[in-house]
């Protein structure tokens, strides 16, 4: 794409002027001498391995920035950002000569370099061995070390893609690893980038080149296709793009008819595993392999070449696109039916709207005093560069909240490099990107952490029609909407909230909410997972006794537990399920061999058995314990059925499995004087009409009670959108049972969207 017509080895001085005297200051060109001049003395007698003199890569780096018309202080930067790592010229020195702007970019590159040269090697342990790095996390230093160097000066994304681009270039010059590892990190990285970027012929070149080296068998079979095809359509294309001349020509419109052929990693993505079958015949699937462009002066034009058009030639009114409108990409395009109806894709723009594709923000840098200007409005620019810079500033906030973690910071802003973006607006007609698949949430976190705290869905602005419709929290935004984000300061956040929130920035906000006002109930639900599962595995609750034996494993464990420091850390994280607890109990239950058998001893001599029911006695040692059938609470009426073995069971009167003891010898008169208990187990259960964050509002108005849950289960009907949820209480006895269930009882009742609570039992 920017290919000169020149191998490198021929490029000069005074090609380098002649490019940027196309757009700079004749001032400037003192400056570009000056750097050119260091570079070369500083670089005398070097090569690279492509037997080139070393100067040509800065040389041929500057005509490339030169070409998407970067500023003085870039093409000077680039001429000298291999001198501070590989010749004795300090930073301090640039600095001096060129400018603290020079400097910053140069800092920039180098570190970034010296990064990857380390991230290459071996790195040895303690004992001198060497150890294979983390792939995976080479990468992520990589694109944290990018990100942060262009939050000090976005130039430097913008040479380290030209320099990537060129190095891509001669890639046959290193070794088939080199290759391989150099073409997937500009897969990854630096061609998403270029696309962020606005970059377009940059990133389309990384992509082809990528494609050449990680699938080259692919590449050539799609090169022999491709080429093949071209020649078929050769005649039909001349006779398009004739016609289309003509008509802007008769039309009186000054128009400049482009052929523009679809790259090749693009007809990868779209024809897929067909290119692996033998079948040729899958070229012809693609009508838009080649496109025809109309380049105008004005936005006006547009629109007149597009009715010309259509007037010349019959339209699929489905394909017609309008971009013109919105930010990032502007252009309107048409596919119509010509030449006995073959299908052509037609795009209309002004030669500016062209340049903004072709070179993205780098087209636009000599506006950057004017975007840094918090007033500066950009009025008569488009809008695509004003969203570029917010992008950046975005980096800094994301730099800010994240600082401690590479890995959090990378997450971050991975969705919004690497992924495909859509354009809304706010009420007021500001402009915000989020990745494609966002929702009303995302929209709230990027906005104003309250915001999205608080958020209850968005109502959707039809200015057309003069109407609006209101769309759910896990709504789907769509590209040019009008959002008005709706909150309740009532409403919270809630971990159902992670399932459709897209941003990992609206995800970490939502997950250190929930780390912040839930630590309660996750230490609750914590307790009681640790609980059920040593009552399922070794037959005791948690005790006292028990959590020495944990506090133990804590001391004595540091790799499996190594995150926590207290009893209260792992009960939080089971309840979060950071900790699964039949990874805990794995190590935990070798420990208590002999303690079980000792505790359930203890707990029969002394009237109980293993905690699991509440219990009291009759007479002497006979065991007396509530059935969990149907849970009797104090002021039930009550039976006992007296089982030889096992003591006295207490039941609910009207209890249902009570029609299996019809023998009258086994029911035992009891009363609740005789019954000493130390908590009632309450199974309830409460109907609502299901809503986003029900379950988390039930729980916290239980857990504001300060009462325990032992199970907490839910299900959902989305026809109905009826919810069940199903919780068993724990009431302490000391307290006057009764007044506690009402009370809870009110207090639910009371809760958003919720129908009946109502005690469960069997009858």
């Amino acid at each position: 794409m920017f290919n000169n017509h020149r191998t490198p080895s021929q490029l000069t001085l005074a090609d380098l002027l002649a490019k940027t005297g196309q757009y700079l200051a004749s001032q400037d060109a003192e400056k570009i001498q000056r750097a050119y001049a260091l570079a070369s003395e500083a670089h005398k007698g070097t090569s690279r391995c492509t037997g080139e003199p070393f100067i040509q890569h800065p040389l041929e780096v500057a005509l490339l920035l030169a070409t998407l018309r970067i500023d003085a202080d870039g093409i000077v930067a680039a001429l000298l950002h291999d001198v501070v790592e590989d010749t004795h010229y300090s930073l301090g020195d640039l600095q001096e000569q060129f400018g603290s702007s020079v400097a910053i970019i140069v800092d920039g590159v180098t570190k970034f370099d010296m990064l990857a040269q380390t991230s290459s090697t071996l790195k040895e342990n303690g004992q001198g061995h060497p150890a294979v790095i983390d792939k995976r996390q080479q990468r992520i230093e990589t694109v944290r070390k990018m990100l942060l160097a262009m939050v000090e000066d976005p130039r430097v994304a913008v040479l380290k893609l030209a320099d990537r681009l060129l190095n891509m270039r001669t890639l046959d010059a290193m070794n088939s690893a080199q290759q391989q590892n150099k073409a997937r990190e500009t897969r990854e990285i630096y061609a998403p980038l270029a696309r962020r970027l606005g970059m377009s012929l940059v990133q389309e070149e990384l992509e082809d080149l990528a494609l050449k080296y990680l699938e080259p068998e692919k590449y050539t079979r799609l090169v022999q296709l491709v080429k093949k095809e071209m020649e078929r359509q050769r005649a039909s294309i001349d006779l398009i793009h004739h016609k289309l001349q003509e008509e802007m020509e008769r039309a009186r419109i000054k128009a400049e008819v482009q052929v523009s052929q679809k790259h090749l990693a693009s007809i990868n993505r779209k024809l897929g595993d067909l290119l692996r079958q033998p079948n040729e015949g899958e070229m012809n699937q693609l009508y838009d392999l080649v496109s025809f462009r109309i380049l105008v002066d004005t936005d006006a034009e547009c629109y007149l070449a597009l009715g010309h058009i259509h007037a010349l030639w019959r339209h699929r009114d489905v394909r017609i696109k309008n971009f013109i409108a919105t930010p990032g990409y502007q252009s309107l395009h048409t596919t119509v039916f010509c030449l006995e109806d073959q299908l052509a894709e037609i795009q209309i723009r002004t030669h500016q709207m062209q340049r903004t594709a072709d070179f993205g923000i780098a087209s636009y840098w000599h506006l950057q005093e004017r975007v840094d200007r918090e007033d500066t409005k950009l009025n008569g620019w488009p809008l695509s560069y004003y969203e570029m810079v917010n992008w950046i500033k975005q980096l800094r906030e994301w730099q800010r909240e994240l600082l401690q973690s590479a890995d959090e910071f990378v997450e971050a802003v991975k969705g919004d490099i690497f992924q495909e973006q859509i354009f809304v607006f706010t009420p007021k007609g500001e402009v915000m990107d989020l990745p494609r698949g966002s929702t009303p949430l995302d929209m709230a976190y990027r906005i104003h952490t309250d915001l999205g705290d608080h958020c209850v869905g968005a109502n959707i602005i039809d200015t057309g029609r003069l109407v609006t419709r209101f769309v759910p929290l896990d709504y789907k935004l769509k590209g040019g909407e009008i959002v008005d984000i709706l909150v309740n300061s009532a409403v919270h956040p809630t971990r159902d909230w992670l399932s459709f929130a897209r941003t990992t920035t609206a995800r970490n906000k939502i997950r250190r909410y929930l780390k912040t006002y839930e630590r309660e109930i996750d230490l609750q639900l914590g307790r009681e997972r640790l609980d059920l599962a040593l009552k399922a595995s070794a037959g005791i609750g948690l005790s006292e006794k028990i959590e020495q034996v944990l506090q133990a494993l804590l001391d004595e464990s540091p790799t499996l537990l190594k995150k926590y420091a207290t009893l209260d850390d792992i009960y939080i994280a089971l309840g979060r399920k950071d900790v699964w607890v039949e990874n805990l109990m794995e190590p935990l239950l070798p420990r208590l061999q002999g303690i079980s058998k000792l505790l359930s001893e203890a707990s029969i001599s002394n009237g109980t058995k293993n905690g699991c029911y509440r219990h009291g006695q009759v007479h002497g040692n006979m065991l007396v314990r509530q059935a969990h059938c149907c849970d009797p609470l104090p002021g039930d009426t009550i039976v006992g059925i007296l089982h030889p073995s096992k003591g006295v069971w207490v039941h609910r009167s009207n209890c249902r499995l009570l029609r299996r003891h019809d023998n009258a010898k086994a029911r035992v008169e009891i009363n609740w004087l005789q019954i000493e208990a130390s908590s009632y187990h309450v199974p309830i259960t409460i109907i609502a009409r299901d809503r986003a964050g029900l379950l988390r509002d039930v729980t916290a108005v239980v857990a504001d009670a300060g009462i325990n849950m032992t199970t907490v289960t839910t299900l959902t009907n989305a026809s109905l959108q009826k919810a069940v949820i199903s919780i068993t209480l724990e009431l302490n006895a000391a307290a006057e049972v009764i007044d506690q269930v009402e009370r809870i009882f009110r207090r639910l009742r009371q809760v958003k969207n919720v129908v009946s609570v109502e005690r469960a039992y069997q009858q």
